[in-house]
């Protein structure tokens, strides 16, 4: 009887102690909780808008610089400078030729549209806000009990209790 009771301890210890082993190795969980706030004007946005204004405005303001037409002095007025040019051209006839003055036309109003576009982009930019997405990680902070064998003073064994509390 004595032996029976010894082997059901032995094997009932040899049990724990498996038990035990994962417990130690047990990983507690973690919440993932996502946080989303605005943190500004989108930049990225006003740059691209700064950037498409500057290279349509930036050649207007050469040609009203170097042009022998009096019309070409209102490119230096940005956003408006490119219609206003446009209202004040000279007619084609024999001085001017319709082929040349048709294509500073197409020019000037592609310049005018470019110029409105980036204008518009930097607006847009500064009233649009940029979402940033934060994921924080949390332990999972819940008391835990866990029970296992162990060597107890290196002469015995004996019942540990551990876990967070």
């Amino acid at each position: 009887m004595k032996r029976h009771l010894v082997s059901g301890f032995a094997l009932a210890a040899l049990i724990m102690s498996f038990r035990s082993g994962e417990a130690w190795a047990q990983v507690q969980e973690a919440t993932v909780d996502t946080i989303s706030e605005a943190t500004g004007p989108s930049m990225e946005m006003v740059g691209s808008g700064i950037g498409t204004f500057a290279l349509s405005y930036l050649p207007a303001v050469v040609v009203g610089a170097t042009s022998s037409l009096g019309a070409d002095r209102t490119l230096f007025v940005p956003l408006a400078g490119p219609w206003m040019d446009l209202t004040q051209r000279p007619r084609c006839g024999p001085v001017v030729s319709c082929n040349a003055e048709d294509t500073d036309k197409v020019l000037l109003i592609t310049d005018g549209v470019f110029q409105a576009i980036g204008a518009l982009t930097i607006v847009g930019g500064f009233l649009t806000t940029v979402h940033e997405t934060k994921t924080v990680r949390a332990a999972d902070l819940r008391p835990t009990l866990h029970l296992g064998t162990g060597s107890v003073g290196g002469k015995g064994y004996g019942l540990l209790a551990f876990g967070t509390f």
